[in-house]
Parts: structure tokens; sequence; C-alpha cells
């Protein structure tokens, strides 16, 4: 039977990483960035149900000329949030990207040196 000893900073970092990632999917999970043109019949009702509900929800008359300019508007400000919330992906992508191979590249560097004592029937390695 092997035993292997891994220092603790190497745990945590480990840990530290796998953290900041499932950080990152779950505040990205909650972002809608999925454009009218890229939904699908069913979505884009929901979508303009959505809009108009918002305009009622402002006050606006349903029959009134002001309700053709509220939804245009509420319409192009979502949009524009999806726009802005796929940027912001795109960049926390690409940032933890860097990051990993950064990360990458300092452990390849970096020189392992590992050292095995016996110990009755068991090997205990230690790598620094």
């Amino acid at each position: 039977m092997e035993k292997y000893l891994v220092p603790v900073r190497s745990i945590w970092k480990c840990r530290t990483r796998y953290v900041a990632i499932m950080i990152s999917a779950i505040a990205l999970a909650g972002c809608e960035t999925t454009l009218p043109t890229e939904m699908s019949h069913t979505e884009a009702k929901q979508f303009a149900q959505q809009i108009y509900q918002r305009c009622l929800d402002q006050g606006v008359d349903p029959r009134a000329a002001e309700m053709d300019v509220c939804t245009k508007h509420e319409a192009y400000r979502e949009i524009d949030k999806r726009l802005s919330n796929r940027a912001t992906m795109r960049e926390i992508g690409s940032g933890l990207q860097v990051a990993a191979d950064n990360y990458n590249r300092a452990n390849q560097q970096r020189p392992v040196t590992c050292s095995s004592t016996a110990v009755g029937h068991t090997v205990r390695t230690t790598c620094f």
C-alpha cells in the first residue's frame, strides 16, 4: 500500500481555484444572453408579453400611442442588457483562460522534488 502526502499549500491552491470557477459559473448562470433573433416562436411570445407587462406595470394605458413607444423602449433596453451580459461573460471567460494558462505555465516551470521513505510495509512520498 502506498501513501502519498501532498503539501497543504498545494491542496489550498487547488481548492481556491475550484471555488473561483464555481462562483463564476453560478454568477454566469443568472445572466440572460439570448437575443430575440435567437429565440423560438414561443420564447419570443413570452419575451413580448414580459415587455408589454412592464409597460402596464409602469402605468401606460394599453390604448394610448405611448404603449408603442414604451414597448419599443423596453425591448431595446432589454436587448442592450442581454448584449452587455454576453460581453461580460466573454470577458470573464477570457480572464479565466488567462488565469488557467498562467497557473499551468507557473507549474510547468516549477521543479518538483519528491522523496520517498519506507515505513514498514508502506512507502511515504512527499513532493515539494
